[in-house]
């Protein structure tokens, strides 16, 4: 907290193995429903022939099978989208046994009015993690089929801005996708109520590192001097053997530090034997 910063990890180096190549699977599917919906009915395979196709269905069959093509975990790889993890439920058993030490850990309440005020001025945006696989379906495909109709527009252009606008919706799609991506977890981390600060792509000269176990974690830090308002209003002391101790501690650092945050301690009786 002495630093006024949060550290915001590159997606793919998250405790979920699965961290993206789950969305990636779920484009994957909606991908080939459309593509059943839109079968490719013509000859030409590749949008760059002349003329390119004149009929609507053709035209968006070209379009999700020049996406579908493309869809790759690899691709991804590349994106260096920044998450940094919340939680609805403050004070969790499941949570304190994930993501803290044996002997305790803090929980730190962000107001969420305060922190979304926060983020709009540094260009992130704070989103609720989807679980449901219907609804996360149903979000890709809306994104994809938006593309779809811009696309469709152009096709009483000429042929040049017509695969001007099929390249320009393409890479927005992607770009767009790998921000959607990241909200979209497995059903089976449904009790963890999730909502994700989610960072725009970073530049590799705005990462920073950190040592873990068996690799660097790259991360982006994102700065919390200069904020008049600080947005953090309370904190819980986990389980832990010396709760009474770790409070007494705990009021010392803030009075010199953030004097106006309040200390809670958890009411789960666990402790680790």
């Amino acid at each position: 907290m002495t630093k006024h910063s949060l550290w915001a990890s590159q997606i793919h180096f998250l405790n979920d193995t699965q961290e993206f190549k789950y969305a990636v699977h779920i484009l994957k599917e909606v991908l080939s429903e459309l593509r059943k919906e839109y079968p490719i009915t013509w000859s030409r395979v590749a949008l760059g022939l002349s003329p390119p196709p004149s009929e609507p269905k053709d035209f968006l069959a070209e379009f999700y099978r020049s996406l579908e093509s493309q869809v790759v975990f690899d691709l991804f790889e590349r994106f260096a989208i920044c998450i940094f993890s919340l939680s609805e439920r403050g004070d969790l058993l499941s949570q304190w046994r994930g993501y803290c030490p044996p002997g305790g850990g803090y929980s730190i309440r962000f107001p969420s009015k305060l922190l979304i005020q926060f983020l709009e001025t540094r260009d992130l945006r704070l989103r609720p993690c989807v679980y449901d696989e219907k609804e996360q379906q149903a979000i890709v495909k809306r994104s994809i089929t938006e593309k779809g109709q811009t696309v469709l527009k152009s096709l009483t252009a000429s042929p040049a801005e017509i695969q001007e606008v099929f390249k320009k919706c393409f890479v927005e799609f992607f770009m767009e996708f790998s921000q959607t991506a990241s909200i979209l977890k497995h059903p089976s981390f449904y009790e963890e109520c999730e909502w994700r600060i989610v960072s725009r792509l970073i530049e590799n000269r705005h990462m920073s590192f950190r040592v873990r176990k068996s690799m660097l974690i790259p991360y982006f830090s994102i700065s919390l001097e200069g904020v008049e308002s600080f947005p953090i209003d309370q904190i819980i002391i986990g389980p832990s053997p010396e709760q009474r101790l770790a409070e007494s501690s705990l009021f010392q650092f803030l009075l010199q530090n953030e004097p106006n945050i309040s200390i809670e301690t958890s009411t789960i009786p666990y402790r680790e034997l």
